[in-house]
């Protein structure tokens, strides 16, 4: 899965940056990962299985996590999941970002609204 980012600012300043976004969902080690972020305040599950397929993982042995997706951006681990949920992760809007670096919240966050537009039009 790949995506591009463009970034234009106006106010007679203009800046454009491209980011090309690589993603790939495979087998990748998650141990050392922790919360970086999250995906936007109300985003469902079938929004992220559309961007990223469905979950390479079920509920974890201690029952803090009951879905979650684990890939490489850009080469660095992310994790996606629902930490703690009461609610079916079907039924679940607040989502947590991990990885082993703050950036890769960003970097999920940009991708997810490409995504996301990309699956409007």
């Amino acid at each position: 899965m790949e995506g591009r980012l463009g970034i234009e600012k106006g106010a007679g300043m203009k800046v454009q940056a491209t980011l090309d976004i690589n993603v790939t969902m495979a087998d990748v080690s998650h141990d050392g990962t922790g919360c970086q972020g999250y995906l936007p305040e109300g985003t469902r599950y079938e929004d992220i299985v559309r961007a990223f397929g469905g979950p390479q993982l079920g509920a974890s042995l201690d029952g803090k996590i009951k879905a979650e997706w684990v890939g490489r951006i850009n080469g660095l681990v992310f994790t996606i999941y629902d930490y703690k949920s009461r609610l079916d992760p079907e039924r679940n809007t607040n989502w947590h970002i991990g990885g082993r670096v703050k950036f890769v919240a960003q970097l999920i966050n940009s991708y997810f609204s490409i995504h996301k537009i990309h699956q409007a039009n």
